[in-house]
């Protein structure tokens, strides 16, 4: 009872701030797909071009934000380490997570999960705080204002409100427009699209470790008849599609749920948010999950011969 009373009172302030004081954001926020450059390593910035180099290597808010995140990873594996003897408050949780992905990879695959542990272990880790850095309030959001030129469009007179009276706003009259400091990393395509492709390489690299050129022969299977040629080559598509899906998978997921969250705050900054938000943690969770366990799956599966050979063998000699 008392949660819906502050709920209902909550939704009663926030109605009265956004149609009564007028507290509601001027213009819809801007939304790029790509990730905007802060500054440009041997080159400037493009003039009228928020977030664009016209030279030189660009600096951007995600490879800030994944300098944040490394940081962040580094120093939860320091603390969460540093008393092995007699583990207690933070380490606990730190090997509760890794224990429970850890039992879950050897029920997959316990003959190869000293080898693939490693690289699987980390990028769960990884994704799930590039994920969450995204929700933290301020990314996003806190940033600098660039001008932008806009050639040939037709000037729309935006009315002010009452944010645009607070400081450090970015000025809708002078065209200015916003260029955050940090983005989440997994918003990029660019990160997403080099996890995917470091994940495919590993699967490849193990699979020929563990069964040689034998490897080989689900791809480029001559040896029983046309129809298994042409699913050898099926097979080889499926590996480069692979590196599309896991790449665009997370990216679509992370990216939709922002732009969703920006939606829903310019709607109705108040409350309405939340419920999305709550959702935004579930599917940050579950993305940086999906991921990891696809990969453990497939490295498990590259490792296995061609038609079951291997497993046949052992059975036998047995």
């Amino acid at each position: 009872m008392r949660i819906r009373t502050a709920v209902l009172l909550a939704l009663v302030i926030g109605a009265a701030l956004y149609f009564g004081l007028n507290m509601r954001f001027p213009a819809f926020p801007p939304v790029s797909v790509k990730a905007e450059a802060l500054v440009c390593a041997g080159g400037a910035l493009a003039e009228g071009q928020p977030g664009t180099c016209a030279s030189g290597i660009p600096i951007t808010n995600s490879l800030l934000a994944t300098i944040v995140v490394d940081v962040l990873l580094g120093l939860l594996v320091f603390f969460g380490v540093r008393n092995q003897m007699v583990p207690r408050g933070f380490q606990n949780f730190i090997e509760l997570v890794v224990s429970s992905l850890h039992d879950f990879a050897v029920g997959v695959d316990k003959k190869n999960v000293a080898k693939f542990f490693p690289f699987v272990g980390t990028a769960f880790l990884l994704i799930l705080l590039s994920n969450f850095v995204g929700l933290v309030p301020g990314v996003g959001s806190i940033g600098a204002c660039q001008v932008k030129h806009e050639e040939g469009t037709k000037e729309v007179v935006i009315k002010s409100t009452f944010y645009d009276n607070l400081p450090f706003q970015c000025s809708h009259e002078n065209h200015e427009e916003l260029v955050p400091y940090l983005r989440a990393p997994t918003a990029d395509l660019n990160m997403t699209l080099a996890l995917g492709l470091l994940s495919v390489i590993l699967i490849e690299y193990f699979g020929l470790k563990a069964l040689g050129l034998e490897y080989l022969v689900r791809f480029f299977n001559f040896r029983e008849g046309p129809m298994f040629t042409v699913i050898g080559i099926i097979e080889l598509l499926s590996e480069f599609i692979r590196i599309v899906s896991f790449a665009f998978r997370l990216f679509g997921n992370i990216f939709a749920g922002e732009v969703v969250l920006i939606v829903m705050g310019y709607l109705f900054p108040y409350m309405l948010p939340l419920p999305f938000y709550a959702f935004e943690v579930f599917v940050a969770l579950m993305q940086a999950v999906i991921f990891a366990v696809l990969t453990l799956v497939f490295m498990s599966m590259a490792t296995q011969a061609h038609g079951g050979g291997h497993d046949e063998q052992e059975a036998a000699a047995h």
